[in-house]
């Protein structure tokens, strides 16, 4: 993997605000020259899906947030401030680097670690996420918490004591939170294009068979705009919702786990087709400060196409996490070498 894999978060940070056809127009270009892909040969679905994870995984590391519209000129990628954020792990105090980044950001830290005293243990490794546009992993480890402030505070930037993993999910809804917020309306359904979400395979089909429970999340294509929108129906009544939570609902609802978790080796099992709502995951990719790595199948859900393994995840967070979607977590081994 080259520089390449900074330039995005780079770009990012130099501009503080762009608009979704800018961080298209910019992923793309990295990506076909990363790849070695023409434009002329990209898989215009490939490329679009590995645009959108990108994004994904950039704002779950806490390097930047977005809003989208369903006018896309309004939709908008902000880079966060930079910060050190505290991990949840046990031993030595460690923090990683957040939020925007320039050039010269890392060659500081550095120096900034070496002026607190020699044994401040800076480690920089790539990501493995297959993106190929994720910026590097930069932990610091010193030997007590106030040396991270220290270090902090020399390069003007916060430093979040209480690890972000915690913060973020005490501060998140909660499934049962979110439906409560949502206002249900017996107007007529749309007469768009509809599929349905499957909660067996994880994945929106064109039919699916009737059950006694009498709920359903729907989704239809805008018949000129390529722009899909999602609807949750129970009882007659329907609500627009966001995928994300959605598709948890139907979870709870139909009483389906799917979230694995290996409590000896601090891993979670995510499905890609199932991601979690955007709080709950910035907080499991904060424990270890790692893009979650992809894999296609794992043996305990044959069924389920594609899952995110997150790391170092302790065992309070994943039940948290668990808990907040209305999931009991399977415990089962994640062992990545044999995956």
């Amino acid at each position: 993997m080259s520089e390449t894999s900074e330039k995005l978060l780079y770009i990012i940070s130099a501009k503080k605000e762009v608009t979704w056809l800018f961080f298209k127009e910019t992923f793309d270009y990295l990506y076909n020259f990363e790849t070695g892909v023409g434009e002329e040969n990209t898989d215009k679905d490939e490329i679009k899906n590995r645009r959108v994870q990108a994004l994904r995984t950039l704002a779950s590391l806490g390097h930047c947030d977005f809003n989208f519209s369903e006018d896309s000129s309004k939709s908008k990628v902000y880079a966060a401030p930079p910060l050190l954020v505290r991990l949840p792990s046990a031993g030595f105090p460690q923090a990683i680097l957040a939020g925007a980044r320039s050039p010269t950001t890392i060659q500081q830290l550095s120096d900034a670690c070496q002026s607190v005293g020699n044994h401040i243990n800076v480690e920089i490794t790539e990501q493995a996420s297959e993106l190929g546009l994720i910026p590097k992993r930069v932990a610091v480890q010193a030997e007590d918490i106030r040396e991270l402030q220290v270090i902090a505070s020399s390069l003007s930037i916060p430093f979040l004591e209480t690890p972000s993993a915690w913060s973020l999910l005490h501060f998140a809804a909660s499934i049962d939170d979110y439906l409560a917020t949502l206002k249900e309306s017996n107007d007529p359904e749309l007469n768009w294009n509809r599929q349905t979400f499957n909660p067996i395979s994880l994945q929106f089909i064109e039919e699916i068979k009737e059950t006694d429970i009498n709920i359903r999340l729907s989704r239809y294509s805008h018949p000129s705009r390529n722009t899909k929108i999602y609807y949750l129906w129970q009882d007659g009544m329907g609500t627009e919702v966001d995928l994300d939570w959605g598709r948890y609902a139907i979870l709870k609802a139909r009483r389906l786990n799917v979230l694995i978790y290996d409590k000896r080796r601090f891993t979670m099992a995510v499905p890609v087709s199932a991601n979690l709502p955007r709080l709950l995951e910035r907080a499991l990719t904060l424990c270890s400060g790692y893009a979650a790595t992809y894999v296609k199948k794992l043996p305990h859900a044959p069924q389920i196409q594609g899952f995110n393994l997150f790391f170092a995840v302790p065992p309070q967070i994943a039940e948290m996490t668990a808990a907040k979607l209305g999931q009991t977590l399977l415990q089962q081994s994640l062992d990545i070498t044999t995956l």
